[in-house]
């Protein structure tokens, strides 16, 4: 297994990874059509996504992207792994290269939304050192979103 940013050949693998999971649990909402559909344009404004990849057979077994969203305030968003390599720590890899790649740019906060049906990356975000905090949903519309959660690099 390695780790790799965002290339146009994970593309697919990425969109594909998150559309599933999320509509196997919610419905997929504007916001993620936007992100989604807008990869390039989101890397150009500093995001960056983490790929776990299987070497034997170069096909992503997690992903994660790490997006600002204010002048020192990052988002980690649009995370997932394939059933089939779950519990493997893979998230737990992105994840990390999440955070570093946020601190290494800038960021003093990491935000994330996300829903307490989600239970194994809200165990994954609390024992990361992420401290729940209120949503704000003028800045994270999603419907599906019940629990928010902070990082503080300050801290760090």
């Amino acid at each position: 297994m390695r780790i790799e940013t965002y290339k146009p050949c994970y593309k697919d693998s990425f969109v594909k990874m998150n559309k599933a999971w999320i509509t196997e649990m919610f419905k997929l909402e504007p916001e993620d059509v936007r992100v989604l559909e807008n990869i390039e344009e989101e890397i150009a404004k500093g995001a960056q996504i983490f790929f776990a990849v299987d070497e034997t057979n170069n096909s992503v077994m997690s992903c994660a992207m790490i997006a600002p969203i204010g002048e020192d305030v990052w988002e980690f968003e649009k995370f997932a792994t394939r059933p089939e390599y779950s519990g493997r720590g893979l998230g737990s890899l992105c994840l990390n290269e999440c955070i570093e790649y946020a601190r290494c740019n800038g960021a003093k906060r990491i935000l994330i939304v996300t829903n307490t049906k989600c239970a194994s990356a809200v165990h994954l975000y609390r024992k990361n050192g992420f401290k729940e905090v209120p949503i704000n949903k003028e800045v994270f519309p999603f419907e599906r979103g019940n629990i928010s959660f902070e990082l503080s690099l300050d801290e760090n």
